[in-house]
């Protein structure tokens, strides 16, 4: 029968390179997963590398053959964010094309407490609009890239919105034509109590938009 070490191993080993993971994602008795984890950690030879307490990343190995686009720490930090986190600031609104200017750093809303961010340029905001968990980290950024347009844009709305029917913004974020959901958005749009007019109306818009939009 395999030990409690070794079903953590296997499970590790498995991992594709550039994943993040939670300690409590590993299979096994925490006190094993914990002396395991530390152990490999420490290992300069192991790609098992401690981000922050409880928090782990699997480094790349020149065999892997998928390789996202997105970098390492923008992922790590969409696994910290988990449901209903997403882009936030600037980041998201060149996430989606909007701008042309690069962030200095990342910035990601999260339901509740903003978690401890492990690396210097990524930064948590709280949010509180509980309606949020429905929606998946695309819609999310989607939804802060309106929320901050108005401050560092790079195109007027209408030509923003333009870029939904030749499917720029779906090819940033990542989905298909129907990864995004007019319906959803709009719903979670609607509990977000603290934003102006201008916000709502922008939002109704792009849902109008995306309901109608194009084949690409």
């Amino acid at each position: 029968m395999p030990t409690a070490t070794s079903q953590a191993r296997a499970w590790l080993n498995d991992l594709p390179g550039g994943s993040f993971f939670f300690a409590h994602e590993v299979p096994g008795r925490s006190s094993v997963v914990r002396t395991l984890l530390s152990r490999l950690a420490a290992d300069e030879n192991s790609p098992i590398h401690r981000e922050m307490q409880g928090f782990y990343s699997k480094l790349w190995n020149e065999d892997d053959e998928f390789k996202p686009t997105l970098s390492d720490h923008v992922r790590g930090a969409l696994k910290i964010a988990g449901f209903g986190g997403g882009g936030a600031g600037l980041f998201a609104l060149n996430r989606v094309g909007w701008s042309l200017q690069l962030p200095s750093r990342y910035d990601f809303a999260v339901l509740g407490r903003p978690p401890t961010s492990p690396w210097p340029r990524v930064r948590f905001g709280r949010r509180s609009n509980e309606r949020r968990l429905g929606l998946s980290a695309a819609e999310v950024t989607l939804l802060e890239a309106v929320r901050f347009f108005g401050k560092l844009e790079s195109y007027p709305w209408a030509e923003s919105l333009d870029m939904f029917a030749s499917g720029v913004v779906h090819a940033r974020l990542g989905v298909s034509e129907r990864g995004l959901r007019p319906s959803a958005i709009n719903w979670v749009a609607k509990g977000e109590m603290n934003q102006p007019t201008i916000f709502h109306e922008r939002v109704d818009e792009l849902c109008r938009v995306l309901a109608t939009e194009k084949k690409f």
